[in-house]
């Protein structure tokens, strides 16, 4: 299952509360860094509610529905492969809310 499609299946109204936040800062290529809208810095966290742990990715305002709930190693692996991810192709076919 794509990870767009992830996104698009979380339940809508999920209201996290971040106890724990972590997040970290993609570095584009310099290709890429071109193409995105206003060179806006994108970040891949996770962050706990209620135990459980998400993931999403913020681009300036604009953030995906959190994707989990996961464990927290679970959580840590999906944000460093989406980082991986973003670094290669960007975010033009991530969907922001």
């Amino acid at each position: 299952m794509s990870t767009t499609q992830q996104e698009l299946e979380t339940t809508g109204g999920l209201r996290p509360v971040a106890a724990h936040h972590y997040s970290k800062i993609v570095e584009f290529a310099k290709e890429v860094a071109r193409e995105a809208s206003d060179e806006t810095l994108t970040s891949v966290e996770i962050f706990s509610d209620s135990g459980h742990w998400y993931c999403r990715v913020r681009r300036g305002d604009e953030k995906t529905r959190p994707m989990g709930p996961y464990t927290k190693q679970q959580a840590e692996r999906i944000q460093e492969a989406r980082r991986m991810l973003i670094a290669k192709s960007g975010t033009a076919r991530i969907m922001f809310e």
